[in-house]
């Protein structure tokens, strides 16, 4: 929820802004959508579903066709299609138009090569392992990877990363290393790596967004006050843009995809620290991976409670609280599992989601009234008020 739409309800909720107050101030500091905005969502979503749909429609043409097409044949299809891909690829980066097409092509070049991969194993029966086409695959789009700067693209090849992962360290010869270790660094390695890549998603990806949301808002604020309006744009204006770092708080949160990537490693980094509750028996494998859980803990709290606040965020730190806490309560407990002990977990359970919610409450009602907040609260009223001197 944006900023500005948390002070129009508070303001609602203490009586300050009738309910026509509310809807206009909600307009005017585009809290709501645009008519634009959902025909500019739809473009792209309905753009990147169904180029996503043709490319997959080849791979299952020739799944569906196999019998009948020639070695030849399926090859010449999947080499034609990427490199049609490629030379529309060059093609608009030449004429330096269509970013997102030419960042979308590029997403399907990627799946296009990992299918061509698939189809090269499966034609001449390499006997390679599955792990070998995943990072072969991975290596591959790593040029693109980075020339692109598309975040759906980044999520694939992490996906790609995490697949080869796990494939690669269920057949690796981990002998050198102490049996009660070996599950404890394979989980580590896979938590380690997603907790990276949050870190560099944080440090390139959401960076970059406020600062080019902090150049909007300054030049929306400098155009509007240069424009031939009257003196209420520009409070207008003002109201929309109090200051850079109130704007690019107030528009949203993180970008989508460091949340998807957040949960990767909320999920990875929450296995390391309950699979040592029944299959390691080693108290120094157990502390490690409770010591490199509890570093996860105090970054999210100092990252998205301290720093910045974020409640989806802190809502992965509650579930992976949750789910640790109730693991080593079954661990701890008596093994019989009687009624008692069923009784007591419950109560653990419960007591523990419920304080989580009110946690959350409290924080989400606590930056209400976060000074920022504030700014935005005059500005409403600012716009109100003269909107209201406007129509007498």
């Amino acid at each position: 929820m944006s900023q500005s739409r948390r002070t129009i309800e508070q303001l609602l909720n203490k009586g300050a802004l009738s309910v026509e107050q509310a809807d206009a101030a909600a307009i005017y500091l585009e809290v709501y959508p645009s008519k634009r905005t959902w025909l500019s969502f739809f473009d792209k979503a309905l753009l990147i579903i169904g180029a996503v749909a043709l490319v997959l429609s080849l791979v299952f043409f020739i799944a569906y066709n196999w019998q009948n097409l020639g070695k030849i044949g399926k090859f010449a299809l999947v080499e034609g299609a990427l490199a049609l891909i490629i030379a529309l690829y060059v093609a608009l980066s030449f004429k330096q138009k269509f970013q997102l097409i030419r960042q979308l092509l590029l997403l399907l070049a990627s799946i296009i090569t990992g299918s061509l991969l698939a189809l090269f194993g499966q034609v001449y029966q390499t006997g390679a392992d599955t792990w070998q086409l995943f990072f072969g695959w991975a290596v591959l789009i790593t040029p693109w990877v980075v020339i692109a700067r598309f975040p759906a693209l980044w999520l694939l090849w992490l996906g790609l990363l995490n697949t080869f992962l796990l494939l690669y360290l269920n057949i690796v010869d981990l002998s050198f290393i102490n049996e009660s270790y070996q599950s404890v660094i394979q989980a580590g390695i896979l938590a380690l790596v997603n907790f990276i890549a949050l870190n560099l998603w944080l440090i390139f990806l959401d960076n970059k967004r406020n600062i080019t949301n902090q150049a909007l808002n300054s030049d929306t604020a400098t155009n509007a006050l240069n424009s031939d309006t009257s003196i209420y744009d520009s409070s207008l204006s003002n109201a929309k843009h109090p200051t850079n770092d109130t704007a690019s708080q107030a528009q949203t949160g993180l970008h989508w995809s460091s949340y998807l990537v957040g949960l990767v490693s909320t999920i990875s980094i929450t296995f390391l620290a309950i699979i040592t509750v029944f299959d390691v028996d080693s108290i120094l494998a157990t502390l490690l991976s409770l010591l490199l859980w509890g570093g996860w803990c105090a970054f999210m709290v100092w990252r998205f409670y301290i720093k910045q606040l974020d409640i989806l965020m802190l809502t992965y730190f509650c579930f992976s609280t949750i789910i640790v806490v109730m693991f080593w309560a079954v661990k701890l407990l008596p093994s019989n599992f009687d009624a008692g002990t069923f009784l007591f977990l419950t109560f653990l359970l419960l007591g523990m989601i419920t304080y989580a919610i009110k946690w959350l409450f409290a924080i989400a009602k606590a930056d209400n009234n976060h000074p920022e907040n504030l700014e935005v609260s005059k500005a409403v009223d600012t716009t109100v008020n003269r909107k209201g001197v406007d129509h007498e």
